[in-house]
């Protein structure tokens, strides 16, 4: 089988960046695909997969990636084909909600994280609600198959295009080895570059925009600050998502200490040497973050969310994201409950030790096989 994939995302942050790195890699290391042909807009995101991909994938680097954007992604708009740089396949994936124009044979399938820019569009800037409108609801219609990554979002997809329940298939994310408990001795050249000692601060990783509820969590981290002098600060990481600048600027306000977009090795350090980390999301298509945390042994408060309650299955502290005190609540409990603090780390390593990338990489090789045998 010849697996194109539209790995155009990765020259940007953020989840869909990581997700589409880590499944092709893995999918390259299992070396199930007679070949597999990687289309990156940018040399930054062909230097990327090439560093993921063992010898024999081939990376297609392309100006006319970063020069049209999504616009390549609406076949009406523009002349060309993603034929024309990769030759024909069997299957073409778009791992980022659309896919190259395209006029080949290749069965088509294509990853659907979340609804979030149809359901909340105020949570978007206009142009992604625009595109999602216009375009999402054609894309899943005339793609072989639809990839999602928890139940909890197929249920919407479905419900949403009244799509086939057979044509949409949820495969759960997986996580980096970076991402693992890790002794106080060895994370303390990272954190003391960021002026922090281990187990002694509360952290959220993850990007910087009203979605994640961080104004929420601001107002809870300062109920507890207020009934305890002994609070650890507060650390956020992240790189800018839509109207963050009016979000730092509350950070700075409150004393938060924003550290900004890490690299990756940084980002595992400061969640395995936080003491709770917070992810209050408003809504999520799986809540990468918070596997990452549990992963990590760290006890994890987040939002019940119905895809973070899947990822999370009694592993962490849920909580109504909207009520600021009760997260002040669940984050009292896991700095002055050692016993709690405890039970939750070794829930959330049991947990996150179902999730891999290669058994992502497996689960979406088998929806290519179904896909191409349609």
């Amino acid at each position: 089988m010849r697996v194109a994939v539209d790995c155009t995302v990765v020259s940007r942050r953020g989840g869909i960046a990581v997700y589409a790195q880590e499944l092709v890699g893995a999918v390259g290391r299992a070396g199930r695909a007679r070949e597999l042909v990687l289309w990156c807009g940018s040399r930054e995101a062909a230097d990327t997969m090439r560093a993921a991909l063992p010898p024999g994938a081939r990376v297609v680097e392309s100006s006319i990636g970063p020069r049209l954007g999504y616009l390549m992604h609406v076949p009406a708009l523009n002349p060309f084909s993603v034929e024309r740089l990769m030759g024909e396949a069997d299957v073409l994936h778009g791992p980022n909600y659309f896919l190259p124009a395209h006029r080949g044979r290749a069965r088509t399938v294509v990853t659907v994280h979340d609804l979030s820019a149809l359901r909340y569009p105020e949570w978007h800037p206009w142009w992604r609600v625009s595109l999602h409108r216009a375009a999402l609801p054609a894309t899943v219609a005339r793609v072989d198959h639809v990839i999602t990554s928890t139940a909890a979002t197929r249920d919407e997809i479905i419900a949403r295009f009244r799509l086939p329940s057979e044509r949409v298939t949820a495969v759960p994310l997986g996580f980096s080895p970076i991402f693992r408990p890790r002794r106080a001795l060895e994370l303390k050249p990272v954190l003391e570059r960021h002026g922090l000692v281990p187990g002694d601060y509360v952290c959220y990783v993850g990007g910087v925009e009203p979605r994640k509820n961080l104004q929420r969590l601001l107002r809870a981290y300062a109920v507890v600050r207020s009934r305890s002098s002994s609070t650890p600060p507060l650390v956020v990481a992240g790189f800018a998502g839509w109207h963050d600048r009016a979000l730092r600027e509350q950070f700075a306000a409150v004393g938060v200490k924003d550290l900004g977009p890490l690299a990756p090795e940084d980002v595992a350090a400061l969640i395995a040497g936080c003491a709770a980390f917070a992810y209050p999301s408003l809504y999520e298509g799986f809540g990468l973050p918070v596997l990452e945390a549990m992963a990590s042994g760290v006890p994890v408060v987040a939002s019940t969310d119905p895809a973070i309650s899947e990822v999370a299955a009694g592993a962490a502290l849920l909580v109504d994201p909207l009520q600021p005190e009760a997260i002040a609540e669940a984050l009292e409990r896991i700095l002055t409950d050692s016993e709690l603090s405890a039970r939750l780390r070794e829930a959330g390593l049991r947990r996150a030790a179902s999730f891999s990338w290669d058994r992502t990489a497996a689960e979406t090789f088998q929806v290519y096989e179904r896909a191409a045998l349609r």
